[in-house]
């Protein structure tokens, strides 16, 4: 679930946002570094200082650490209590992972009603995987009766926001006509992010569209593929 990116990642959207003083801030700004240079037994020492201050940030990464068994014995349990109290306090990487954590019965009894509980409070937040998250329940219907619509709803909004497997997703919606109209020259213009970014299966979608859609068809799918990859394609 986290990895040394994804921690990374977590710290650097919501630091500044959720530390509750100066002293709180420095301590996990220097467990940052210290994780960065992989030193995780000062990291997990800084992140501990600012957990203990309250503040949602260290225990988020405190989490992390004990969720991965790093500068600290492994201990999911502590890690889930931790993202517990880090997401009552409102910070939404933590609500992301508890999301996961529920859905599979990781540290936690599995209950797919938290799960999806956990899951909207971050999608809801700007989770971008979160939101794919839901998008993939909505649409098999794990954890919550099935509906494309809602499907749809939160494919886009992480399509939106440059994620690859919700653009391929949320196409492939379109080409089936399933919660949207079914369009194939939308169904093409969110697939061709994925697959010229070398997705394999979004290759292959992308391919079987171009099958389907005549001349006229194609000029104008390649046309709004062009204008969705200005607006919606995230810098890698």
């Amino acid at each position: 679930m986290m990895t040394p990116r994804a921690l990374a990642a977590a710290l650097t959207l919501g630091v500044a946002a959720m530390s509750f003083s100066a002293t709180a801030l420095a301590a996990v700004n220097d467990g940052i570094a210290a994780y960065g240079k992989g030193d995780y037994a000062a990291a997990f020492k800084e992140f501990s200082a600012a957990a203990q201050a309250g503040d949602a940030a260290g225990k988020h990464m405190l989490a992390s650490l004990y969720y991965t068994g790093q500068g600290v014995g492994k201990d999911v349990k502590k890690a889930a209590a931790l993202f517990t109290e880090a997401a009552d306090a409102g910070y939404t990487p933590s609500m992301a992972n508890l999301g996961l954590m529920y859905s599979k019965g990781d540290g936690v009894p599995q209950d797919m009603q938290r799960a999806q509980h956990y899951a909207t409070l971050a999608a809801e937040k700007g989770d971008v995987q979160a939101q794919f998250d839901l998008g993939q329940s909505y649409r098999m219907g794990v954890g919550v009766p099935q509906s494309h619509e809602k499907a749809a709803h939160w494919y886009r909004k992480a399509a939106e926001a440059g994620s690859l497997a919700a653009q391929n997703e949320y196409g492939l919606l379109f080409a089936q006509g399933h919660g949207v109209p079914q369009d194939y020259v939308q169904a093409f213009a969110w697939i061709d992010m994925p697959a010229s970014a070398g997705e394999p299966q979004a290759i292959k979608n992308r391919a079987q569209l171009l099958s389907i859609l005549d001349a006229k068809g194609q000029a104008a799918a390649r046309k709004l593929a062009a204008e969705y990859a200005a607006k919606y394609r995230k810098p890698r």
